[in-house]
């Protein structure tokens, strides 16, 4: 699926709150079945149904999962 923009930026922004190394939004790519993010610092990679909740409803994921987004992401 092809989702908006601002889907990305949001949840990059969520994670940049538990994360301060996260950065801002860049690009975003599929790779292997998942979501590449690429942000002003780095790179977090994130499941379709992820993404899927950040559009249909964002309270659908769990202040854990963003927990572990935001300790994911890679640096560089």
């Amino acid at each position: 699926m092809n989702y908006p923009v601002f889907i990305f930026h949001e949840l990059v922004l969520r994670c940049s709150y538990i994360n301060r190394q996260v950065g801002r939004y860049i690009s975003s790519t599929i790779e292997d079945g998942r979501c590449l993010i690429q942000t002003t610092s780095g790179k977090i990679a994130i499941e379709p149904e992820m993404l899927e909740k950040q559009y249909r409803n964002p309270n659908e994921i769990s202040a854990e999962q963003l927990k572990e987004l935001a300790t994911a992401f890679q640096v560089g």
